[in-house]
């Protein structure tokens, strides 16, 4: 007698990350999924807390600036933890690899970044995948569900609780979902592996290349495991 195989229920209610994020160079057309559980976040964010970004595009803790609405004009309201993303698209979305910009604010640290990387914010391919528009979105601290799934730690952070963002202008699509800031690449300098899986299909990374991986741990580290604020991405301010 045949015997059935049946999958874990908890293996259906997996969600895909980036759409085609890889697990690992080894992984063949394995699939990255996101996360088991995703964290509900608000779209309003909570008065009461400071980081801002002056008109020449400073990040700063303004101890009286407590919303957008008493920030100074011109100047925007970040929130009391804030990833920040500073891309370095061309009008066509292209990137070159590792050279966006990755600044980690905390209101345990009111003197400036506590942490930075360089990385991207584009996906493997700009003509197939959403790239990610610019704007403030709600981000904690996440691993995605593949990894969790396998009992692998996977330092990462969920952007706008996995829902539907934005993309910019000229992408082939309007939104995208479940977007994570995750590590990159870390066997080649590439958004695709030896197999050509791409590595992201919209996610934000950190930078790929040999020995990018203990960098990308580092940062996260710094961001924590309980890490609940925002994600900004902007273009460069110079």
């Amino acid at each position: 007698m045949r015997t059935k195989l049946v999958l874990p229920i908890f293996l259906a209610l997996l969600f895909v990350s980036c759409e085609v994020d890889p697990y690992e160079e080894t992984s063949g057309k394995i699939l990255e999924v996101g996360s088991l559980s995703k964290k509900k976040l608000s779209n309003e964010f909570i008065d009461g807390q400071h980081w801002v970004e002056a008109e020449n595009g400073t990040i700063y803790w303004d101890e009286n600036a407590t919303s957008q609405g008493t920030t100074k004009t011109g100047e925007t309201y970040l929130g009391p933890n804030v990833l920040v993303g500073t891309h370095n698209r061309d009008s066509n979305l292209n990137e070159p690899i590792n050279s966006a910009k990755f600044e980690l604010y905390l209101e345990s640290n009111k003197n400036g970044s506590s942490a930075e990387i360089m990385g991207n914010t584009v996906p493997s391919d700009v003509n197939k995948y959403g790239t990610l528009a610019e704007g403030l979105y709600p981000a904690n601290a996440q691993g995605r569900g593949g990894y969790i799934a396998r009992g692998r730690e996977d330092l990462a952070i969920l952007i706008n609780g996995g829902g539907s963002v934005p993309t910019a202008p000229g992408s082939p699509k309007d939104h995208i979902t479940q977007i994570f800031f995750h590590a990159g690449n870390q066997h080649q300098e590439s958004l695709y592996d030896s197999k050509g899986n791409a590595y992201s299909a919209g996610c934000q990374t950190s930078g790929c290349g040999p020995h990018s991986r203990p960098l990308h741990n580092a940062f996260m580290h710094t961001v924590g495991s309980q890490f609940e604020g925002s994600y900004y991405l902007r273009p460069s301010p110079n």
